[in-house]
């Protein structure tokens, strides 16, 4: 089979909110120092990619962590606003231990059903189904190598939307800041079939301060 298709799928790096757990959802931060450093790294494990398009959320800390990773690519660039992160509505901005301790009940539904939403927020369902047009683009784009970067849970929604996953199993692949995936699209006589590669790989990262 023909790889027709590479898809490298990020998680972008460490904020301010990241570190002292603070749930950002739809709060534009941008990459603190740490943040910087792991999207370096990342750019150097990656250098050897042949990116030719890079799709991102419209998010600060997304598209810093893209520029980072593609400076020495002849890449062009392409905000996908689906790809933007979950919305936690009254919880944005609110450490998670206080979510927890606060609002257990509506956490624990949050957490155990995909049709759960936040207060005047969303589940996880609501990003599964609206990253899907922003996949198809992607899948039906002209470009073979591929940088995505976006956020946790939507990073988890791409996952389930390129294997034709359920979103109760997608939902459960934790990526961390600063961690890569890797994809590759086939062309079959029996259609498009896409495989995993790598999921969650932060080996650049580890042993280096970070």
């Amino acid at each position: 089979m023909e790889i027709t298709k590479t898809i490298v799928l990020v998680r972008h790096g460490s904020t301010v909110h990241n570190e002292n757990g603070v749930w950002q959802g739809r709060s534009d931060s941008s990459l603190n120092e740490k943040g910087r450093k792991e999207a370096e790294l990342l750019a150097l494990e990656l250098k050897d990619e042949a990116f030719d398009m890079v799709f991102h959320s419209p998010m600060k800390r997304a598209l810093e962590t893209a520029e980072i990773i593609a400076k020495n690519h002849n890449a062009a660039f392409k905000a996908i606003e689906s790809f933007i992160e979950i919305d936690v509505g009254d919880f944005d901005g609110a450490k998670h231990t206080d979510i927890i301790a606060r609002h257990p009940e509506i956490y624990r539904n949050w957490i155990m059903d995909i049709d759960s939403p936040i207060p005047a927020g969303e589940s996880f369902n609501d990003v599964f189904e609206r990253v899907k047009p922003g996949v198809e683009e992607i899948l039906n784009s002209p470009y073979r190598d591929i940088l995505v970067v976006a956020h946790a849970m939507v990073n988890r929604a791409v996952l389930g939307q390129l294997l034709s996953m359920d979103p109760i199993p997608a939902r459960k692949f934790r990526m961390e800041n600063g961690a890569y995936s890797k994809f590759f699209v086939y062309d079959t006589p029996h259609g498009r079939h896409i495989a995993v590669e790598t999921w969650n790989s932060t080996a650049h990262l580890k042993n280096k301060g970070i």
